[in-house]
């Protein structure tokens, strides 16, 4: 008897192990591409990053990965986007206005008003999405900057501005305010159309500077008050529509030209595929992060009582940011006909 049982062990042993190597072995991956962006991984930047590292281990079967560098390690925006375009990064999530110094075809998403709702950006046949025109614009892109390729595109919706004294609900509450903002020439003349002289920040300074007092008050979309903290010192959202925070997810062009044809489709699978689900997380997120906000921080959100002013002068500022749009007027007039008509 003790022979038989020392027998079905020795059987059951060598079935395991059978049954063990033949399950596949995980791939090691044959490909690693470095992603940076400015924000932790939990903000809105560092989820897509993190959604499309999945994906594309997903898609390729766990052969390529995709090294996400959260935190701003590798610098500000703009030292990430130069950095894409040496091919020291090979990807980049990175905010349009601040490629936009490499590509100025880009400084189209940033005119004042010229998108009313994240859906223009982000939803089906919008700005950002696979398309017709994020064709055309990654021609552009490409012509201008030499190495960069646009892949994908997302938001984490319109800028609202922020203030750590008082709610700003009229354009006259902009006067004597310390404002800071990113150094975009499109954005700079935007605020001066109402009467505002910025500080041209650094983001990955802004939150010392508003904790010190330097700034009172500088916009970005509202998730960034709760998930970096400046609930702290900014207490006062007023949510407003003059512009979106587009962001582009570019590509060194030689390292994707390195890769090959298969692969190049899992990477821009990947990112179509992360578009779509991005989109859906921000629509999520944005009524969860206003009620922490609210109940949890004590901020006071806050409303334009005239809209229309901000409207009106910020549009007027149109013709002088022509020459600093790529392509010009022109470019202006056939993204504007898109919107209109889904075709140039």
């Amino acid at each position: 008897m003790k022979n038989l049982f020392q027998c079905l062990a020795l059987a059951l042993a060598m079935a395991f192990a059978g049954l063990g190597a033949s399950a596949p072995a995980k791939a090691e991956p044959r490909v690693t591409l470095t992603f940076a962006h400015c924000c932790p991984a939990e903000h809105t930047y560092g989820v897509y990053a993190h959604t499309f590292a999945d994906r594309v281990a997903e898609n390729s079967g766990g052969e390529i990965k995709i090294e996400v560098l959260d935190g701003g390690v590798m610098g500000t925006e703009q030292a990430i986007a130069q950095k894409v375009q040496l091919g020291t990064v090979q990807m980049g999530g990175i905010t349009s206005n601040n490629v936009a110094q490499l590509a100025p075809s880009l400084n189209v998403l940033v005119l004042p008003y010229l998108s009313s709702g994240p859906e223009d950006l982000t939803g089906e046949g919008g700005l950002l999405r696979a398309g017709a025109f994020r064709d055309e614009l990654n021609e552009r892109v490409k012509a201008e900057s030499g190495t960069l390729r646009i892949v994908g595109g997302f938001t984490n919706a319109f800028r609202s501005l922020f203030a750590k004294d008082q709610c700003i609900d009229s354009i006259d509450d902009l006067e004597g305010l310390k404002i800071r903002a990113p150094k975009n020439p499109v954005m700079t003349a935007m605020w001066e159309s109402w009467g505002v002289s910025t500080y041209p920040i650094a983001w990955g300074e802004t939150f010392g500077a508003v904790a010190t007092g330097v700034v009172d008050s500088f916009d970005s979309p509202t998730d960034v008050v709760l998930n970096m903290g400046f609930h702290e010192h900014i207490k006062y959202i007023t949510e407003a529509t003059y512009l979106p925070l587009a962001a582009v997810v570019i590509v060194n062009e030689p390292a994707f030209q390195a890769l090959s044809p298969e692969d190049q489709e899992i990477i821009l699978t990947s990112a179509d595929e992360t578009d779509v689900l991005h989109a859906e997380h921000v629509k999520q997120n944005q009524a969860k992060v206003r009620e922490a906000l609210t109940n949890d921080h004590g901020v006071t959100f806050c409303e334009l009582q005239d809209p229309e002013v901000w409207a009106e002068r910020a549009r007027g500022a149109w013709p002088q940011l022509y020459d600093l749009v790529g392509g010009g007027k022109e470019w202006v007039d056939m993204t504007l006909t898109y919107k209109e008509t889904g075709r140039f």
